[in-house]
């Protein structure tokens, strides 16, 4: 599972499809026909054939908020974000749906990596209509990226109310947990990930980077062995595994799985350091030095890549 989720094309479709027929501005049948085909094609994957049709509707009504809207769409998934936004805040002036398209909006500042405008535009979207459990969502996911935790944990607590099903959530919200130091809801968080998808691997990570912080090397050790059966190929996870099985005095268990984690990425030096600590048993005080400061050093290097992928490929599968 990635941990960020990205803006599908099955999302879009979706929530175009809860504004289309509360008439975001369909004139006749015949538009409405030809909207639902450039709908279909867009869904499909076939922007080019879905824009002329979205062509052919403002040919003859330039103020059809719905075909606005799916332009707007189709050029926020080509990745053309900047025209649209233009376009959807075209679509704005003419449309009776209002929170649909701020929401829009919203996302495609998310995707564009515009965190700032996201969080305007998501807000004016929560201000109009029952907010909706992907805007709770993605709001919650901009409000961590912007430092502010505790609504990061209000919106997404929203969310997981409104779809307690999905494990990105819950996920995403034991995250925002742990900023705010609330770690026993943060594992709690993560177990429910971890119940709702046994597949989902990250929030084992977390996990086992909580238990190890307060010293439980046995409920680290568990989760960090959990977490690189199911990420065999992350580096990270065999090392980190590799330090709890070190912290809890299983030696040449902590070495293989330290020489796992250099199999996969040799380049790290950091790892050769460990590896040499272990081996020896020279406990020395750059020794000791070493385990803590890098050992954070690495930890916020995976935060900060974590946070910016989930931007651009975001937490679902």
């Amino acid at each position: 599972m990635n941990i960020i989720r990205s803006i599908t094309i099955l999302v879009a479709c979706l929530f175009f499809f809860t504004g289309l027929v509360t008439g975001l501005g369909v004139s006749d049948e015949t538009s409405f026909d030809l909207l639902n085909r450039a709908v279909t094609l867009f869904g499909e994957g076939n922007y080019e054939e879905s824009m002329d049709l979205v062509d052919q509707l403002l040919i003859t009504d330039g103020e059809n908020a719905s075909a606005l809207n799916l332009w707007g769409l189709i050029l926020m998934n080509s990745g053309s974000y900047e025209e649209a936004e233009d376009v959807f805040l075209m679509a704005l002036k003419f449309s009776e749906k209002k929170s649909m398209i701020y929401y829009n909006l919203g996302l495609n500042s998310f995707n564009h990596g515009y965190m700032d405008d996201a969080d305007l535009y998501f807000s004016l979207a929560r201000a109009g209509d029952e907010p909706s459990f992907d805007l709770l969502f993605y709001s919650g996911l901009v409000k961590y990226a912007l430092g502010s935790y505790d609504e990061a944990v209000f919106l997404l607590n929203e969310a997981s109310a409104k779809n307690p099903g999905d494990p990105a959530t819950w996920f995403n919200l034991g995250m925002s947990y742990e900023q705010v130091r609330k770690f026993d809801l943060a594992v709690k968080a993560y177990d429910n990930a971890i119940n709702i998808d046994p597949g989902y691997e990250k929030p084992w990570f977390f996990k086992g980077r909580i238990f190890q912080s307060f010293g439980n090397e046995s409920l680290a050790n568990m989760a960090f062995e959990n977490y690189t059966a199911l990420a065999p190929e992350d580096d990270l996870g065999w090392f980190f595994y590799a330090k709890s099985l070190h912290g809890g005095g299983q030696v040449n268990e902590s070495i293989l799985a330290l020489k796992k984690a250099i199999e996969i990425n040799p380049s790290k030096d950091v790892y050769l350091e460990f590896l040499n600590v272990y081996e020896t048993g020279n406990l020395s005080q750059k020794g000791e030095l070493l385990f803590e400061p890098l050992e954070e050093n690495i930890t916020i290097s995976l935060l900060f890549v974590i946070l910016i992928l989930g931007f651009y490929a975001i937490v679902r599968r």
